[in-house]
């Protein structure tokens, strides 16, 4: 499995909606919440970059989020979440989004073998299209601790 450690940090300044996650439903909760924020998007016009960003927290919650373009304030019903990752595991997974839930247990053990102890806020994103499920690319960011 490819995996990098970086130690460049990375920034996310999103808007979307947060909700708790109850029994690991995170793919559930992450399509309900994504098909609200994008009616709140679509609805008010709002102009984003159109990638979709599920925020996985500590603290049993996600949110799924876009950024949106310059000067674009945050319509009603969206809340924005910023923070930064300083040292983080980057992977990106080629295949169907159903494949996520062994890859996400196969790079929490690797984190585990190295040594390494998961941080705050954790991404996907979802910015690669294709009409191939076996081609769809999904970026992973984890943060670490340290």
């Amino acid at each position: 499995m490819d995996i990098e450690i970086h130690q460049t940090p990375i920034s996310f300044c999103l808007a979307g909606i947060s909700s708790v996650v109850e029994n690991n439903a995170w793919a559930p909760v992450g399509m309900r919440l994504m098909n609200e924020m994008w009616g709140i998007v679509k609805g008010t016009g709002t102009k984003t970059t159109g990638i979709n960003h599920w925020v996985y927290l500590s603290d049993s919650r996600m949110l799924t989020g876009v950024e949106l373009l310059p000067g674009v304030a945050i319509p009603a019903g969206l809340e924005s979440l910023q923070f930064e990752l300083t040292r983080y595991l980057k992977h990106i997974h080629v295949g169907p989004y159903q494949e996520l839930p062994a890859k996400w247990n196969a790079l929490k053990t690797e984190i585990a073998a190295r040594g390494e102890r998961m941080g705050k806020y954790s991404v996907e994103v979802y910015g690669h299209h294709s009409d191939d499920p076996a081609k769809v690319e999904t970026t992973i960011y984890i943060g670490l601790e340290g």
